[in-house]
């Protein structure tokens, strides 16, 4: 009967970060309410609040479970995808950069964009909570890119910043999500991060591999 309890309890947990993170994504975090949270996830306020203090206490328990949804998506994509030629850390960096994009297509009937985004925009400049794990956020998908295109930049004798390539790959998802979702038009991911690949090989072709 206690596993029973425990396994409710956590199926609506699960249940509740789901419905803020779409609410949180569509309307924003300001303007959803713990009523609305409360009526989307099908739970009575008793229940709510014995898993999380309020809204702030949520919202950071929905961006510790996006960011794990996040790379758990991104490695199974990832894992589908062709093998690169060659054993270039390079090529290993955009195999990941594929796996971001390709993520994106198949999310491109949810409403909202990057939840990530989304919040970062909403709160970053007012609340330094969540600025600091938004930040957190974005250092830690920078650093899915930072490993590979160190040892890359050392196959190459090149003295460059790798961290900060890494973050540029971060701004230019980004950036092509938001202008995606505003023209409508999915393809504008597709072609940035074309764009992008060529951009950092450029970066990259100073020296040739040893």
């Amino acid at each position: 009967m206690r596993d029973l309890k425990q396994s409710r309890a956590v199926q609506t947990r699960k249940k509740i970060l789901r419905e803020a993170a779409q609410l949180f994504a569509r309307k924003g975090f300001h303007d959803t309410k713990v009523d609305e949270l409360i009526k989307a996830a099908e739970v009575t306020s008793g229940a709510f609040f014995h898993h999380f203090k309020g809204k702030d206490d949520l919202a950071i328990a929905v961006i510790d479970h996006h960011m794990e949804q996040r790379g758990r998506t991104l490695d199974r994509i990832e894992k589908g995808l062709p093998e690169p030629d060659g054993s270039d850390p390079l090529e290993l960096a955009f195999r990941r950069l594929d796996a971001a994009c390709e993520m994106v297509v198949r999310r491109r009937n949810r409403k909202g964009g990057c939840l990530i985004g989304n919040l970062a925009t909403a709160l970053s400049d007012t609340r330094p909570e969540f600025r600091k794990r938004l930040g957190e956020c974005f250092d830690e998908m920078a650093a899915e890119f930072e490993i590979n295109l160190a040892e890359a930049a050392a196959d190459r004798d090149l003295d460059v910043d790798s961290r900060e390539i890494a973050r540029y790959i971060v701004s230019v998802i980004e950036g092509a999500i938001m202008l995606s979702r505003t023209q409508r038009d999915l393809g504008l991911v597709q072609q940035q991060i074309q764009r992008l690949k060529e951009d950092i090989r450029r970066s990259f072709q100073a020296e040739v591999p040893r």
